[in-house]
């Protein structure tokens, strides 16, 4: 057994230890053990403490049902992963959680079709408070936002022409500033472990500019980058303790919006290109070493270019 199955073995025996001492947190706790089996080797007793949270029913024994299913798809147990979707669906979970994990399960797989189905099931069951996060400004962070934004995906990848649900998001995307939900976070002394941050290279400022005015307002590219250069920093100094960049051309744009059937001026669009870029290796570590290339795209050394030394401009 390597190092890294040992430290998954250990991890799983230490869970399920606490399983007596938190008695509240069983299905949890079931769950990231056999998670921590899997990873080990030892599948049998994954799926045997899979199937033991399903037991519970609910949404823990929901979510437990996708987890499963998500061993058996490892497994090449097709069939078996199958009579576990349709178990959820014939158990009714009141829930939305564990149809959108299914959904999310089916979209990394690039089974579209059936994540559109689960997607959909989990839209079915958002309550009222899950909608009303969608218009208090914290969509992204809001259950409903995110089934509501997976299944748009869905159906961008199937080709579907826009539906009621789809516009919902898409007009609350519009009307929303992309970096709202992130200010409320670093106020409340919150600040997520990572933030990823679409940005135009130096050689793309003046041509988007120029394709989309209302989304680049402006062609100066000194002060658009020094913006993205000060915005970051501010990140940094509240606690954000990871920041990327993802860089993003017209060309791609354009292209990634004709192929999805996307509006470039969305956010939702932007994001979803953001994901494909990061998915393609399209990453840069912020902020880059002082005598590294700028994360702009220059040629220059950082220190010699977005990174000089100063105090940030007020």
């Amino acid at each position: 057994m390597g190092d890294g199955s040992a430290e998954h073995v250990r991890v799983a025996r230490e869970l399920e230890a606490e399983l007596d001492d938190h008695p509240e947190e069983r299905g949890e706790i079931l769950v990231e053990a056999a998670h921590a089996w899997h990873r080990a080797g030892d599948h049998d007793r994954a799926v045997e403490l899979l199937d033991q949270a399903v037991a519970l029913g609910g949404d823990d024994g929901g979510y437990a049902r996708v987890t499963l299913a998500e061993v058996l798809l490892d497994l090449d147990r097709d069939a078996e992963a199958t009579a576990q979707f349709d178990a959820m669906l014939a158990d009714a979970t009141p829930g939305p959680g564990p149809y959108y994990l299914a959904g999310e399960l089916m979209a990394e797989r690039a089974d579209f079709e059936q994540a559109l189905v689960w997607f959909t099931e989990a839209a079915g069951r958002l309550t009222e408070e899950d909608i009303a996060g969608m218009a208090n400004g914290s969509e992204t962070f809001a259950p409903a936002y995110d089934i509501l934004a997976g299944r748009l995906r869905a159906r961008q990848e199937l080709d579907l022409p826009l539906d009621e649900l789809d516009e919902s998001v898409l007009a609350l995307d519009s009307d929303f500033d992309r970096f709202g939900e992130l200010d409320a976070r670093l106020a409340e002394g919150a600040p997520p472990a990572e933030v990823r941050v679409l940005f135009w290279p130096r050689a793309e400022v003046e041509p988007a500019h120029e394709r989309w005015p209302e989304l680049v307002e402006s062609a100066d590219v000194a002060a658009v980058l020094l913006d993205r250069e000060v915005d970051n920093r501010e990140m940094s100094e509240a606690g954000v303790a990871r920041i990327t960049m993802v860089p993003l051309t017209t060309a791609k744009l354009t292209e990634f919006a004709a192929r999805t059937g996307g509006d470039p001026l969305s956010d939702v669009t932007r994001r979803a290109c953001l994901d494909e870029i990061v998915d393609e290796g399209g990453l840069i570590e912020w902020p880059p070493g002082r005598n590294e290339p700028c994360w702009c795209g220059s040629g220059t050394k950082y220190k010699k270019c977005c990174g000089t030394p100063g105090p940030l401009p007020e």
